[in-house]
């Protein structure tokens, strides 16, 4: 706050008196001159003015608040300098460049000759500004239920990498910071992946390192397997499978696999949309936080091997989750998961079947006459279940059957891969291999329940023949009733009265005279010689046969048969000798 003498204060006051008695166009010349007697500033003798009480008056623009400047050419402008702005943050083109670039271009639509900075002052009016378009968007903090409801993943590189000659090094800033990209593609192979999951409820987390060149299914379900199965370790007690899993959209996770494996296992999977982070917060502050206070232990310690790192991990992370205070729940994040109720903790299945699930579909099976379907899964021997209480079940037809890795041996049953399901009990056999369940001989009898298929037969029996009752159905049938009361004739629709009546067609006469006569395929040698010894009466000489296939190798025509068997008729006893000598 600037302070004044009592000397300059009576100063002040003769000149406000000369101010308000000074005609208009004078008042400043009696400022300067006050700035020059007492050697300050023009600011200065205001200053003191405005200390001593006096008011200047002065009246207002009429055009106050007004601006040359419009909303769309503030727009404009904006737009140019946000379109050149990189993924970074960083802003190539200036203030000036954009306005210099808006005006040269008519399409822009920006005419007006405001400074820059009244274009600016004008963009944080309307909102437009460069700096605030491009601050986060307003965001809704959810929240989950009870531990286990909600579980984030997400995978991080570590600092550290493998060493060429054995062990692990701290990846150094100076040698792959982003300039250096040939340096970080050396060690791509080398590299070490943290997988991390986060319990949304509580807090807790658990936390593994694998050597990899990126994220695959392979190491996905090995982390899953182990970040949720039950650990033999009294200071770890975090397990058990979520309801609901929330990752980003890498090709790991949306995998067929890896998806067949959270459906089968009930557990509802989201993906964030890419560039917003946000949406799994939790598990992301939780890597900065895995970063900064286990791994900068690492540049103090020598790491021989990935399995010495997990140890270290595993340690640091149990007396992390045990101890520390998180600051939204006030409560340590095991003592917190601690409250998990038996029906919230849903126990990972074993791994054989969890292998079995990530390729498991639906699986179709057709249902017995005495609505039973059969199922094997692995590691259980194959059982038989009973499909009687599946709603719109029918014999002969197909249902989907799915395992219930929580309960397995049993199964969920429905009639679409998408329709209701009921869960289903393996049947209990005896030592004879009857169903424990089926009724005794002597003792009681319960026939299956109808299905609609059964419901539908039998209203249309009793339709067909006008009764009431199953028995009056069989009664009718036993007297040859004939169905429908003989009202529908089978035969009526038949008669020729009924039918279009037909065009006659004409057509031309066939010339036999020009008829082709048909060819007949010749015999073959063995059914000629046969007939020729039938035609003689005699047995024919191997002479007479080799003189037959010489005469007609193609085999022997048979309107020819007769012409031949003369022709042999009239041979000396050596027909091939005289043949030959012709």
């Amino acid at each position: 706050m600037t302070t004044f003498s009592a000397d300059e204060l009576r100063h002040f006051d003769r000149v406000a008196q000369e101010l308000r008695e000074a005609p208009r166009g004078q008042k400043g010349q009696i400022v300067a001159r006050a700035a020059q007697f007492l050697s300050c500033s023009k600011d200065r003798i205001y200053r003191g003015l405005k200390a001593s009480g006096w008011d200047a008056q002065r009246q207002r623009r009429r055009d106050r608040g007004a601006s040359q400047v419009s909303r769309e050419e503030a727009t404009v402008v904006a737009n140019i300098m946000r379109q050149s702005t990189r993924d970074t943050g960083k802003r190539l083109l200036s203030g000036e460049d954009a306005l210099e670039m808006a005006r040269a271009n008519p399409a822009s639509g920006v005419t007006s000759q405001a400074s820059v900075d009244t274009f600016f002052r004008k963009m944080r009016e309307y909102g437009v500004h460069p700096d605030q378009v491009s601050r986060a968007t307003p965001y809704t903090q959810m929240r989950s239920q009870y531990p286990n409801h909600v579980h984030q993943f997400d995978v991080s590189v570590c600092v550290l990498y493998y060493l060429d000659k054995g062990g692990l090094a701290v990846m150094d800033e100076k040698r792959f910071y982003k300039n250096k990209p040939q340096n970080a593609a050396k060690v791509a192979k080398q590299r070490v992946l943290r997988y991390l999951i986060t319990d949304h409820y509580s807090g807790t987390f658990y936390v593994e390192y694998f050597q990899a060149a990126g994220e695959d299914q392979e190491t996905l379900f090995e982390f899953l397997m182990r970040a949720w199965a039950k650990r033999d370790h009294p200071h770890d007690p975090f397990h058990g499978v979520p309801k609901m899993m929330v990752w980003d959209a890498g090709s790991a996770n949306q995998s067929h696999l890896i998806r067949n494996l959270l459906d089968q296992l009930q557990v509802t999977h989201w993906a964030h949309t890419p560039g917003q982070p946000r949406s799994k917060g939790q598990v992301e502050r939780t890597h900065d936080l895995v970063e900064r206070s286990f791994e900068g232990r690492l540049s103090l310690m020598t790491v021989e091997s990935l399995e010495a790192l997990n140890t270290a991990a595993h340690k640091w992370m149990r007396r992390f989750s045990a101890t520390k205070v998180h600051t939204r729940t006030r409560s340590t994040r095991y003592g917190l998961w601690q409250t998990i109720r038996p029906e919230q903790l849903r126990l990972c299945p074993p791994r054989e079947l969890c292998e079995q699930l990530l390729r498991t579909k639906p699986e179709p099976r057709k249902v017995r006459g005495d609505l039973t379907i059969s199922f094997a899964i692995k590691g259980f021997d194959p059982a038989t279940y009973s499909v009687e209480d599946l709603p719109g079940v029918r014999v002969g037809e197909n249902v989907t059957v799915t395992v219930n890795p929580y309960r397995a041996p049993n199964v969920f049953v429905a009639l679409e891969e998408d329709g209701e399901q009921i869960e289903c009990l393996p049947l209990e056999r005896d030592a004879a291999g009857f169903y424990l369940d089926s009724p005794i001989f002597g003792e009681s009898y319960a026939s299956k329940p109808d299905t609609d298929v059964d419901t539908n037969r039998k209203a249309m029996d009793k339709a067909a023949y006008g009764v009431e009752t199953q028995q009056e159905v069989d009664k009718a049938r036993g007297k040859r009733k004939t169905p429908f009361n003989g009202e529908i004739d089978p035969i009526s629709y038949l008669a020729a009265e009924t039918l279009p009546a037909f065009m006659t067609r004409r057509g031309t006469p066939l010339d036999v005279a020009k008829a082709a006569a048909p060819t007949l395929a010749p015999l073959s040698h063995i059914e000629a010689l046969k007939r020729l010894r039938a035609w003689l009466g005699r047995g024919l000489t191997p002479d007479e046969s080799d003189l037959v296939k010489e005469r007609h190798p193609e085999g022997v025509p048979e309107d020819q048969l007769d012409d031949l068997a003369a022709w042999l008729a009239d041979q000396p006893k050596t027909p091939k000798a005289v043949a030959l000598a012709r």
